[in-house]
């Protein structure tokens, strides 16, 4: 980005454009040889520019009034603003979407670029999410939520899913972004392909807000349906890549919802959450976990639950403690848990070489 755009625009479109040319660049693609209506893009988020757009507008409102705020806060600070800036940097011209589904949104984003690619209505979709939500605003209204980890003993351990000390999330950020496209496109251009994407589920608690009506009933449906689509069976899953966000009941659900759906093979599925090292990047970390689940098939490593010291007796599984593990990995599921109350379930496979 010049340095004219980078001063008004957002973090989180910082992180989208950066993230979106090293895709491009991994993938070898060559936009220039792909028709340009049939190039999609889509961008999700889930706090927009509140960490740093709005905050810098707010502030100059009460310093100057209406003078104060910068004369494009009201673009740069929309959702669809690192969509728009992704658009313009790599010069995508087909349709432009943005999704913001909370803590699902990089699962919802990674299926909506599919969809466009099986219904024939893409060749190429650039798709991710990003978010940039370390700021004053963003973290004191997680801490009046009651999400924010209160562990200070020391800082570095806070993030502890699925352990008993656990005491809610740490606040992360980032972004994600992938070249999707179909099989025989990716084989015919040689391209470096990480996994394919095999199903898709989702499910709601039907509650508002608050956590009061947080169960494992909508994250069981979501698996189940995930795997149907993906048309293998629960016992075919070599590995999970849990939300596990170390908030109490989340993780606690995540863990119920794998014993209900696999009954007792559970115990012998390694399980890991990576938001145990970056920390929750809200919108954007569904898309890390596509990413790092798309390293763990393509590399046979499965990353570890970090700071993971004391069981707890609600979250009995194997979380992969402390340590990365060598394991083959064919089909891998990943769950998100967006506050509210819905779920979203991706399933990934190894690449198969086409008929």
């Amino acid at each position: 980005m010049s340095a004219r755009t980078a001063k008004h625009a957002g973090r989180f479109a910082h992180l989208a454009v950066a993230a979106a040319r090293l895709a491009v660049d991994d993938s070898k693609l060559r936009l220039q040889d792909e028709r340009p209506g049939r190039v999609l893009t889509c961008v999700g988020n889930a706090m927009n520019g509140s960490g740093d757009v709005y905050e810098t507008a707010r502030l100059g409102f009460e310093k100057s009034g209406m003078a104060g705020i910068p004369q494009l806060s009201g673009v740069e600070f929309a959702a669809h603003a690192a969509l728009g800036h992704v658009s313009k940097e790599l010069g995508l011209r087909g349709q432009g979407m943005t999704i913001a589904s909370a803590c699902s949104t990089g699962l919802d984003v990674t299926q909506w670029a599919a969809d466009q690619i099986r219904e024939n209505r893409a060749d190429i979709v650039v798709a991710g999410s990003t978010e940039a939500p370390i700021s004053e605003f963003c973290f004191a209204t997680l801490c009046a939520f009651g999400s924010i980890s209160t562990f200070n003993d020391p800082p570095l351990l806070a993030s502890r899913p699925f352990d008993r000390r656990r005491e809610g999330l740490v606040l992360g950020e980032g972004a994600a972004i992938f070249v999707l496209e179909e099989l025989d496109h990716a084989l015919d251009r040689r391209a470096n392909i990480y996994a394919e994407i095999a199903g898709f589920g989702s499910g709601s608690e039907g509650t508002s807000s608050n956590r009061l009506g947080v169960r494992c009933d909508a994250l069981s449906h979501a698996i189940r349906e995930a795997v149907t689509t993906a048309g293998i069976t629960v016992g075919q899953i070599d590995y999970f890549n849990a939300h596990g966000n170390a908030m109490k009941d989340y993780d606690r659900v995540d863990t119920e919802a794998f014993r209900s759906v696999l009954g007792s093979k559970a115990y012998g599925v390694p399980i890991s959450s990576i938001k145990s090292m970056i920390g929750h990047a809200m919108g954007a970390a569904g898309a890390l976990q596509v990413a790092a689940t798309c390293l763990t098939i393509s590399h046979s490593v499965i990353p570890p639950t970090i700071n993971y010291e004391f069981k707890d007796p609600e979250c009995d599984l194997d979380y992969v403690p402390n340590e990365a593990r060598t394991s083959r990995v064919r089909t891998a599921l990943i769950n998100a848990h967006a506050i509210g109350g819905t779920y979203s379930a991706l399933v990934l496979k190894s690449p198969t070489p086409s008929d």
